[in-house]
């Protein structure tokens, strides 16, 4: 598998000639169409952009897959791993920009901040024709702009009409939350699920404090997609939810039992008692002692 450090490395690749060093938007149906079809296994240190169309193939990010379809709207970040292969040439736009491109032109908002980066190609964005439309003038307009301008202004029209992208597209996963509800709920059911019987399924040997990470790994989902799921449904993050579990599991053993807070927090996971007690503090105004002799004394 090959790394590329930089933009200028990968076009070389393709026989692109780079007119930015931290930025290039091409068209697929202008690129090389035989190494394009026959693309292996690559990473990177930029971000990548692809919409794509009339797609007949598979685009797989780590370790999972993707189907294509017409409209389909997707994003790498750096160090994933990345294969896209189809039977036939394919259409759309690609856009690939280095994070160090936000430190000359820092009135953009750096795109290390959108989540959606993270969500992997199982989670993709599948546009109706209302987005399709749009993502295909905004990549449009930022391609002609990037091929047929070159003045001051070019990069920062191009950056502005790539953060109108992004913002867009965070809009579009939230109609996609709205429009396949059962499904995310169903993903949702299964995390409360999991998370009601965290500790009852795990020996006190092997507990660890639940994180995020922990749920996505066994709903097969990236945490952020996880989190922006539960927020979109439920108002909060799933770190939040989770510490909420957790302070309720506490309470009911600091009213219940005779465990110091110390051995409490190591029932819960905690490997240091003092970030329980700061957690626990922070969620309810009171220390775990203060909590427990404000109950009792009732």
């Amino acid at each position: 598998m090959k790394h590329f450090k930089d933009i200028k490395s990968l076009s070389k690749i393709y026989d692109i000639d780079l007119k930015h060093s931290y930025i290039d938007i091409q068209k697929y149906e202008d690129v090389n169409r035989k190494k394009l079809i026959k693309n292996k296994p690559i990473s990177f240190d930029f971000y990548k952009i692809s919409f794509v169309k009339n797609f007949n193939g598979f685009i797989q990010i780590d370790n999972t897959k993707f189907d294509g379809e017409n409209g389909v709207l997707h994003f790498v970040e750096p160090s994933q791993v990345y294969t896209c292969n189809s039977t036939n040439p394919w259409k759309g736009y690609q856009i690939l920009i280095h994070a160090d491109i936000f430190k000359e032109h820092f009135a953009h908002k750096k795109i290390s901040t959108y989540d959606f980066f993270s969500y992997e190609v199982n989670e993709t964005l599948l546009l109706i024709q209302e987005e399709e439309n749009l993502v295909n003038n905004l990549m449009e307009m930022a391609w002609k702009e990037f091929n047929t301008k070159e003045d001051t202004f070019s990069v920062p029209i191009i950056l502005s009409y790539i953060s109108t992208l992004l913002n867009l597209t965070e809009r579009f996963y939230a109609r996609q939350f709205d429009t396949r509800k059962k499904l995310y709920n169903q993903l949702s059911s299964k995390f409360f699920q999991l998370l009601k019987t965290y500790y009852s399924n795990t020996t006190s040997l092997d507990i660890q404090q639940p994180t995020v990470q922990f749920f996505a790994n066994h709903l097969n989902v990236t945490p952020n997609y996880l989190s922006d799921t539960i927020k979109h449904h439920y108002g909060k993050p799933a770190l939040a939810i989770i510490h909420d579990f957790i302070i309720e599991e506490a309470k009911t053993q600091l009213i219940r039992s005779n465990y110091t807070v110390s051995e409490i927090s190591y029932r819960l996971g905690f490997e240091y008692p003092n970030y329980f007690s700061k957690l626990f503090k922070r969620k309810t105004d009171l220390s775990p002692t203060e909590y427990r002799k404000s109950v009792k004394s009732i």
